[in-house]
């Protein structure tokens, strides 16, 4: 029963996490080649032939990405494959608390990092603050 568990928790949410990140990440690449021209480039031949180059907001988009999507399957993988791993062979309850602390603390980075990234939050909680202090 934990094996399905298992699956589900880490193998769907890795293929739902993948698909929703790469639909993302072309949705704004295409957003982007609309707002601005493309850059045309020079090949060896001498004829000009155009091609997508990515941005620098892209490559910081992607970087996100991929923090984010380690972060979380870094986090909680250890959490499902110890209670699996539990089944057959008796295990530490400590090893089990410590893998589900990293997996809190790994959540509490990702919403760190959605803070530290997204200026509109930031400016938003900024003035909530100020605004609580003034009081």
């Amino acid at each position: 029963m934990r094996i399905y568990t298992f699956i589900m928790a880490v193998f769907v949410s890795l293929l739902i996490n993948i698909i929703l990140n790469v639909r993302i990440f072309m949705h704004v690449r295409a957003s982007i080649r609309r707002i601005q021209p493309q850059t045309i480039g020079i090949n060896t031949e001498g004829d000009n032939n155009q091609y997508p180059q990515i941005r620098r907001r892209e490559i910081s988009l992607l970087r996100q990405m991929i923090f984010m999507f380690s972060m979380f399957m870094g986090g909680w993988t250890p959490i499902y494959s110890i209670l699996i791993i539990n089944e057959y062979i008796h295990t530490d309850p400590l090893i089990l608390q410590c893998s589900i602390i990293v997996g809190e603390l790994t959540v509490l980075a990702i919403i760190i990092n959605l803070f530290v990234c997204n200026y509109q939050i930031r400016r938003y909680l900024i003035n909530k603050i100020r605004q609580y202090i003034r009081c």
